[in-house]
């Protein structure tokens, strides 16, 4: 079996609730795969690099039984990685030199190997969906990042796997919070909003107890790890800015990140 018979059948599904947007990924891919290797034309190395990387992952994934829906996100996450390392690539962004791409001598199998098939498993069982595509992004940039090393890649990955999709919005919000009004009473949020909507502070809580949002009045809270809660004195931790990064957060639907600000808003 060829190699890129490997890829087309990782990333193609094939199922009916696969969404337009993410078909269209596919489908692209699909369509690279098929007229040759993936990353011809951006240089013999690293398109070789590529390809045979997410062939072993086929080979691999062929082995294990799926349902059809944990095939479509695993197709989708892949998809969206390979779609990012063409962007990458096109942008004139170089794949990393060290030894993430070198196959280890007793286990015979790189960095790389490791990384994509953590992603590909948080894929198969992620329910939310949306996450797939960010996921992706995830595993692509780290591949043309030498400074995030093997164990700071894998605790990217767990902590992007922990996270609910409104999490990665609001770390997207923060980011880019000078767009937004936020309020700098918070006692007045927590008297207007709902109960149900009222867990977003919970979710903010989390964000800062894993280090991806702080407050800039911090030390005045007594070092506690949530701290303050008020929106207007959150924003995004070194650890945060890398995770959005990494993941392209900035991609998230604009609407969605705006449903959340006005909940935050004054």
């Amino acid at each position: 079996m060829g190699t890129n018979t490997y890829i087309k059948k990782l990333v193609d599904p094939d199922l009916p609730y696969v969404s337009e947007s993410a078909n269209t990924v596919v489908g692209a891919v699909i369509g690279g795969c098929i007229a040759g290797p993936i990353g011809a034309g951006v240089g013999a190395v690293g398109g070789k690099l590529v390809e045979d990387l997410f062939t072993r992952a086929g080979m691999e994934i062929d082995k294990r039984y799926l349902s059809h829906r944990e095939s479509a996100r695993i197709g989708i996450a892949a998809a969206y990685a390979i779609t990012r390392i063409d962007i990458n690539q096109k942008s004139n962004l170089q794949l990393r030199t060290d030894n993430f791409f070198i196959k280890d001598k007793i286990t015979e199998r790189s960095v790389a190997d490791e990384i994509l098939e953590g992603t590909l498993l948080a894929a198969k069982n992620e329910y939310e969906e949306k996450k797939l595509k960010y996921y992706g992004n995830l595993v692509a940039n780290i591949a043309f990042h030498s400074d995030i090393d093997h164990y700071h890649s894998n605790y990217l990955l767990r902590i992007g796997e922990r996270l609910s999709y409104r999490q990665l919005c609001i770390l997207d919000l923060f980011k880019f919070k000078s767009h937004y009004q936020l309020s700098q009473n918070v006692s007045f949020l927590f008297k207007k909003l709902t109960q149900n909507e009222m867990v977003i502070f919970r979710e903010i809580e989390e964000l800062k107890i894993l280090n991806l949002l702080g407050s800039s009045n911090e030390s005045l809270m007594g070092g506690n790890a949530a701290g303050n809660l008020t929106p207007a004195l959150l924003e995004l931790t070194e650890t945060g800015k890398v995770l959005h990064s990494l993941m392209n957060l900035d991609e998230i639907d604009k609407f969605e990140i705006d449903s959340i600000a006005v909940k935050l808003e004054i």
